[in-house]
């Protein structure tokens, strides 16, 4: 699937969406980390600022997140094939292992993605789904979610737990992605960051 510009690459909404996931994901741990333990003496009132602000950008998450699952599957820029791998793209994951790990050649990229970047990008998307119900649950822990707070887990405190690991999880998916497309191309950072135009890829 050779596609050539950043336009077709990556059209202009999925940027945009790309933007507003990754700025409320960014909002949504800083501000967790804050509410599991306050790293600045600012009160009852800076504590309820910030759970307002984690509260609302979870919600921005929510939008973004169905939103972009919506044009995953519809219109024209549909990439759903993309994301979700298949026995074919799973076969090919060992080659494109050891091209990151340095002892094998970079493999044909097949379709938008390559086996590792789909896979990882299905288990993201499965994490934001958990962080989304968790953190609602957490939120109401009384409300129609309480199944996950009693049912699946003992408790809130188990809830609770398992959404903060999750929260180390996307940082250190984020450093990985980082350095990843850092290693393969700066361009691809600049289009997928609405840092570009028609530029060709390297």
């Amino acid at each position: 699937m050779a596609i050539g510009n950043a336009q077709e690459r990556h059209p202009l909404i999925f940027r945009i969406l790309h933007e507003v996931i990754l700025t409320s994901i960014l909002i949504l741990v800083l501000t967790g980390f804050y509410i599991h333990r306050p790293f600045v003496d600012g009160g009852g009132f800076l504590m309820s600022l910030v759970r307002g602000t984690h509260f609302l950008f979870a919600v921005v998450l929510v939008i973004g997140t169905v939103l972009r699952v919506v044009v995953m599957f519809v219109g024209r820029n549909r990439d759903w094939s993309s994301f979700i791998p298949s026995f074919s793209d799973l076969g090919r994951l060992p080659r494109t292992l050891a091209y990151y790990a340095h002892i094998g050649k970079k493999p044909d990229l097949k379709k938008k993605y390559n086996p590792l970047q789909m896979s990882s990008y299905c288990i993201i998307f499965l994490l934001v789904i958990f962080q989304i119900i968790s953190g609602f649950t957490l939120q109401y822990p009384d409300g129609w979610l309480s199944w996950l707070s009693y049912g699946i887990f003992a408790n809130e405190v188990q809830v609770r737990i398992a959404h903060y690991v999750v929260n180390w999880a996307f940082i250190l998916f984020m450093m990985i992605h980082v350095y990843l497309a850092i290693r393969e191309s700066f361009t691809e950072i600049k289009q997928m960051h609405l840092l570009s135009g028609d530029e060709k890829d390297d």
